[in-house]
């Protein structure tokens, strides 16, 4: 008779789920910081983030700040993978198609690489000016696997409210 062997079911890495939650707090902590419509926090979880309202395209092309906010936050997680060495997560919003279709005049599609490279530039600097917030926003992924947008704007205010001291 053989004996059956257990497989071992296959968990991230110490350094997979640090990246994660980074990636994901990235996204989470951009958003919240624009409380718009197609930006309105659901939840965040390890696996995502979820939004109350899914991105108007004709919104967008009506708008370019609101259209450069919703590309910058989905740009914000392959930019904390670029800040942090790590790989970048190939799930999410694409922010190549949302900036494509918020644009009008065929011109402006000819240059959209370079527009993406200078909001993907921008959504960096912003991480780097708030990455206390991002790591205080990856802990709490890490620690309860899931955060809604009130807690999302909690941790976010500790950890604005730490580094003011801090500062002063």
């Amino acid at each position: 008779m053989t004996i059956p062997h257990p497989h071992p079911t296959t968990s991230p890495s110490p350094q997979d789920l640090h990246a994660r939650s980074l990636h994901r707090a990235a996204e989470a902590y951009l958003a919240h910081t624009h409380p718009r419509a197609p930006l309105r926090l659901d939840r965040v979880t390890l696996h995502g983030v979820t939004y109350a309202s899914a991105p108007d395209p004709a919104a967008l092309r009506l708008n370019r700040p609101l259209a450069e906010e919703v590309v910058m936050v989905a740009l914000a997680a392959r930019e904390a993978a670029t800040l942090t060495g790590s790989p970048a997560p190939e799930d999410g919003r694409d922010a190549r198609q949302l900036l494509d279709q918020s644009l009008n005049d065929p011109d402006e599609r000819s240059t959209l690489d370079a527009y993406l490279t200078v909001l993907s530039a921008r959504t960096r600097a912003r991480l780097r000016r708030a990455w206390s917030e991002v790591e205080v926003l990856a802990a709490g992924l890490r620690e309860h696997g899931e955060l809604d947008a009130a807690q999302v704007a909690h941790r976010v205010a500790c950890a604005q409210g730490i580094r003011a001291t801090l500062l002063n």
